[in-house]
């Protein structure tokens, strides 16, 4: 595929079997009424990464989220079990965990001391004979659907959602050499972004704007013109570029292969591709996997309203690379040099989107993953939800065969 692309630009040709994609509706990133679908099925009924089981290794261990407006409270019970929950006292709707994280012996509420065990059910009551007739054992937490991937903790507020592992479709064999049990959190941080949620996601799933936004960065690593790409069914993309070959610091130096390693680490690699190019993935509907040797981002494109959204970036480790502190923090500091070129290219674009400068969104063959993302978005909102003209039109996308 990457000497098919090579000819492409040789030729100054797209695939000649590939579909012509009609212009994205610009509303679909500016509406309210939009935005307002995506809240109500989007965001509700799809499967949504969270964290790493690793940070819940501990009994009582817990992390709050704030999710399509929901507080959530994951926690690790006694029986080792991991589960997710509302974060709402079952008394008087209060607020029930109130710090980002911990370890707690249980999870009390400030307000009257309703407490919780790390089951979720309610085993104190203070002055319990005040009620008439408290069924405590009905009176537990609301449990949400959480499931795991390897180590990849996902939560489904959709009881009639299907499984995470048939949601995930092709993404399990594509990630067969990835040592999943074994992933660790090396350190997380975040951004606030002035554009719509899609605008950012759009970004981690095309590499057309690399050669200009981030001359002097990512674009010494890889060549974003060679690349191979595959569309997947359930809105997820698959994507390797080609490395440049010049790796021997910074970001590149932790992403592909070292001269250096000893024959255990080599051992210990990835699938040979790793090596030679970087793996992306988008997992579908706000999830980035560039995967890669020993240390890589998980990033991941939260909406705050409309018009402004929120970038969390998890790096994780491997487990089986090498201990180098130097190499692990010049990859963060070249990691966020690039992903700030990103943001500062976004930034202000819900303004500009917003204003009638533009009406629709022509999207070349090398954006193909957007359209992908869109047309899914539609699958899961339901066609007969979305006003005339904002939907896209259905194309028979040409999804990568099993």
């Amino acid at each position: 595929m990457w000497e098919a692309a090579s000819a492409q630009m040789r030729e100054r040709r797209r695939p000649d079997d590939f579909p012509a994609l009609p212009d994205i509706p610009a509303a679909r990133y500016t509406s309210e009424f939009f935005y307002e679908l995506e809240k109500k099925h989007l965001w509700s009924k799809t499967w949504l990464f969270v964290g790493l089981a690793h940070e819940f290794d501990e009994t009582g261990s817990y992390r709050t989220y704030t999710l399509n407006d929901t507080p959530v409270v994951i926690v690790r019970g006694r029986d080792k079990n991991l589960r997710a929950f509302h974060n709402v006292c079952q008394h008087r709707g209060s607020l029930l965990m109130k710090d980002e994280g911990g370890v707690a012996k249980n999870m009390r509420c400030l307000y009257h001391c309703w407490t919780y065990d790390l089951e979720g059910q309610l085993a104190f009551v203070p002055d319990e004979h005040y009620f008439s007739d408290l069924d405590k054992a009905s009176r537990g937490l609301n449990q949400i659907r959480l499931e795991q991937f390897g180590s990849l903790v996902f939560i489904n507020f959709d009881e009639d959602a299907p499984p995470l592992i048939q949601y995930l479709a092709d993404i399990p064999s594509l990630w067969s050499d990835i040592p999943l049990d074994d992933l660790r959190l090396f350190e997380r941080f975040d951004f606030e972004v002035d554009c719509n949620w899609k605008c950012l996601q759009d970004n981690f799933a095309e590499n057309y704007h690399a050669k200009y936004v981030h001359e002097h960065t990512i674009d010494k690593v890889i060549d974003s013109k060679t690349s191979a790409l595959q569309m997947l069914q359930g809105g997820h993309n698959a994507i390797v570029i080609k490395s440049r070959g010049t790796l021997t610091s910074g970001m590149g130096a932790a992403f592909f292969k070292s001269e250096d390693d000893t024959p255990e680490e080599q051992a210990s690699k990835l699938a040979e591709i790793s090596r030679s190019g970087q793996r992306n993935y988008n997992v579908f509907p706000n999830a980035t996997f560039p995967i890669a040797e020993y240390l890589f981002p998980i990033v991941l494109v939260w909406p705050i309203n409309a018009g402004r959204s929120r970038v969390e970036v998890s790096f994780v480790k491997t487990g089986s690379g090498p201990d180098n502190e130097k190499l692990d923090r010049d990859t963060l500091t070249f990691f966020k040099s690039f992903i700030g070129e990103d943001l500062d290219a976004l930034s202000g674009m819900h303004k500009a989107l917003a204003h009638g400068g533009i009406t629709s969104i022509p999207l070349c063959w090398s954006e193909q993953f957007i359209y992908n993302h869109e047309q899914h978005i539609d699958e899961v909102i339901g066609s007969e939800n979305i006003p005339q003209g904002m939907a896209v039109v259905k194309v028979d996308l040409p999804y990568a065969q099993n």
